[in-house]
């Protein structure tokens, strides 16, 4: 089979996978541009799109990007789809609304600097009309459904979105996010979705007509978390045309950072967690904390009771009344075409007073407050995307209920600030897919990323639909002009007293390792309070002693050098493996009358044997 054959049948469109064929010269944009036009004709009526590019328009866009080159453009070649409520200029816009199509004639900064990079769109993606709901049942182009099972729902509201991407039809998706609609789909289609700290994106592209300005967030749908990582380096940034930009947004990390070897994390504590009976998706989520606990984790229940109530005031309060505001003129001239229940949430939309608005604006204020000291304690929160999925045919019966249930874990997100990204966590017995979030705080997208991209792969699940295979990413050269490795063994070790003097420094965990045998390590405690002291010893054979390899730029590794206090310095340690690193040693004559602590195998150890 060629690489164009095998495309066309069930090939990834992951972005490495698509860049090593670019690369190589087995592939081409016009090949993929006519593999995923294929596919989209193979599916049939999927209701995925509510507008569709031209396969020739398309391939006229790859075409020029053929004849150009690969002239540093980071999305060279790659497909993506985009929710219908986003404006790209000259394609109509209709919110799931036909009779208010309207042709864009601006695209906003976001999706302009994807074009800019080479990235070719596909189409516009179907929707709950207007962004309302979880379920993607709300539209008048017909319901999708989860790639793995007709039955049930695809989530929503950006359903569209999530289907092109878990279906092969596009490599990413922007989507929207105020309640949940780029977690949601995620978890029901096998697939990544990453919702940031509101305000880092600039939503000017997003249609007047529903869009939640004061907490909304554009989204990124992807088969994994680097490549939508990949897609916010691009996208986010401060727009000064846009009010609700936050000039924060510039200076927001973006670079994924690992996970420490060690760490904290929440869960809904108590009876918080909920399923509705749904035993799978709380067996998949039980199995989900194991998994975090196995790479170096200790779970923490949190006291769930502010973001609980957080996640009421969103649709239980007058924030659905800001969607009234866009919409009021909308729902005048074409009442009778909208959805009857989207047209009933609206039509109930404004019945909050300024005081009531006032006092949600103030209890969330005093929410978030409450919620600070939380932080200070994990590093991530971990909850299921959704407690459990539905069919069509259940969502029909009851679409206000069952919808209000799908956001218990996602509503709260946006009003509080925070960012998160959902991830597969495996598969029920029925062969349905199930999701987690890990949420941070504002601004922290790079390390909950971290957390999110391990996590996915040691899942050990296939991407998509079709269960590709993880992709191997081009790794970082740490060696490389402006980073240097450092091997730390004391209170610079993750979640210890220090470690915060080298994440002050941009500095980034690499791996845990251990050194070689002839190495001896002390306590320091009448000389240097809180830190060890370790020397080289030829003729001794020990345990070897523990250590954690960190990743630090120049600048910042010269500056932390620097600091080092006698009797300690910097030298070349020799590690089990036989390779050397630069790392912590101890002046011979600070150790006399020193407590050899070599027996407990490192300070982590020692620290935890004296209580």
């Amino acid at each position: 089979m060629s690489d164009a054959e095998w495309l066309a049948a069930t090939g990834s469109l992951d972005f490495q996978t698509l860049k090593n064929a670019y690369a190589s010269g087995r592939l081409t944009p016009s090949d993929v541009v006519n593999a995923i036009y294929d596919r989209i004709e193979a599916r049939g009526e999927d209701h995925v799109w509510i507008y569709l590019v031209p396969r020739e328009q398309a391939l006229a866009a790859a075409r020029k990007l053929e004849a150009e080159g690969h002239v540093e453009k980071p999305l060279w070649g790659i497909p993506f789809s985009i929710k219908d409520c986003n404006d790209v200029v000259g394609l109509p816009t209709t919110n799931a609304l036909k009779e208010g199509s309207y042709v864009a004639e601006t695209s906003g900064q976001a999706v302009t600097r994807l074009f800019d990079s080479g990235a070719i769109l596909i189409g516009k993606t179907n929707m709950d009309q207007f962004g309302i709901g979880l379920v993607g049942m709300r539209t008048p182009y017909g319901a999708c459904s989860s790639v793995f099972n007709e039955d049930y729902i695809s989530g929503g509201s950006s359903s569209g979105s999530g289907v092109s991407v878990a279906a092969g039809l596009s490599s990413f998706s922007i989507a929207n996010d105020a309640a949940g609609s780029g977690r949601v789909p995620a978890g029901f289609n096998n697939i990544v979705g990453i919702k940031p700290t509101p305000g880092i994106i600039s939503n000017a592209c997003v249609s007047g007509g529903g869009c939640v300005k004061t907490i909304e967030t554009l989204s990124v749908f992807s088969l994994t978390v680097e490549d939508g990582m990949a897609v916010m380096r691009i996208i986010a940034g401060y727009d000064p045309g846009y009010p609700f930009s936050k000039q924060e947004a510039d200076e927001v990390p973006l670079e994924i950072v690992p996970p420490p070897p060690s760490f904290r994390f929440g869960i809904p504590a108590g009876d918080a967690l909920r399923f509705f009976g749904d035993k799978e998706a709380e067996r998949l989520f039980d199995e989900a904390v194991a998994r975090l606990t196995a790479m170096g984790g200790e779970a923490v229940p949190v006291d769930f009771a502010a973001f609980e109530e957080t996640q009421r005031i969103l649709y239980d309060g007058p924030w659905i009344s800001e969607r009234a505001l866009s919409l009021a003129k909308t729902l005048a001239e074409h009442g009778d075409a909208i959805h009857p229940v989207t047209r009933s949430i609206l039509e109930n939309s404004g019945q909050y007073s300024a005081l009531d608005t006032f006092r949600a604006i103030h209890r969330i204020a005093e929410l978030k407050c409450a919620i600070r000291p939380v932080w200070d304690d994990i590093a991530v929160l971990l909850v299921p995307t959704s407690p459990t999925i539905y069919k069509k045919s259940e969502i029909l019966d009851d679409p206000i209920a069952l919808n209000a249930k799908l956001g218990i874990y996602t509503n709260f997100v946006n009003l509080m600030g925070l960012c998160g990204v959902a991830v597969p966590n495996g598969f029920r017995a029925d062969g349905l897919p199930s999701g987690v979030t890990l949420l941070g705080p504002s601004y922290m997208e790079a390390k909950v990323a971290g957390f999110a991209a391990d996590f996915h792969r040691r899942t050990g699940l296939g991407l998509g639909m079709n269960l590709n295979a993880y992709p191997v990413y081009e790794s970082d050269d740490v060696h490389a002009a402006g980073r240097r490795e450092i091997a730390v063994v004391g209170a610079h070790l993750s979640n210890m007293a220090l470690n915060h003097e080298i994440l002050e420094r941009g500095g980034i965990f690499r791996r845990t390792a251990k050194t070689a045998p002839q190495y001896r390590l002390f306590a320091l405690a009448d000389t240097v309070p809180e830190k060890p002291g370790m020397q080289r010893d030829p003729g001794f054979s020990g345990p070897g002693i523990d250590v954690e390899i960190w990743s630090l730029p120049l600048e910042g590794f010269a500056d932390f050098v620097e600091r080092i206090p006698q009797p300690l310095g910097i030298g070349k340690i020799e590690l089990a493996d036989g390779t050397h690193v630069s790392g912590f040693l101890c002046e011979s004559a600070a150790l006399a009358g020193a407590r050899e602590i070599t027996g407990y195998g490192g300070w982590r150890s020692f620290k935890a044997a004296e209580g």
